[in-house]
């Protein structure tokens, strides 16, 4: 029972990380189309140019970070790892 309450006390916090990871990469994404799609003639002016590279850094960042909660999660169900700031005091 006990090491059932351990599981559930790393696996919930990292699903609830993976799915914040998730949200913030779409997001990250939907607002680089945005910024990719505003421009009608297809060449940006100097702040379109500057909110398409904001854009691309925010979604670049968001992917880096879903894919390190990708593989915290995966190591723990795969490999039972269970991450540096998850584990019991002691």
């Amino acid at each position: 029972m006990e090491r059932e309450s351990h599981h559930e006390r790393v696996r919930v916090p990292l699903e609830q990380e993976f799915l914040e990871a998730v949200k913030r990469r779409d997001l990250a994404a939907f607002r680089f189309q945005a910024a990719t799609h505003d421009i009608p003639s297809g060449l940006p002016n100097p702040d379109g140019k500057q909110r398409i590279y904001n854009a691309s850094r925010e979604y670049s960042a968001s992917l880096a970070h879903l894919s390190r909660t990708l593989k915290r999660l995966t190591d723990f169900r795969e490999f039972r790892i269970v991450p540096g700031d998850l584990k019991p005091p002691g």
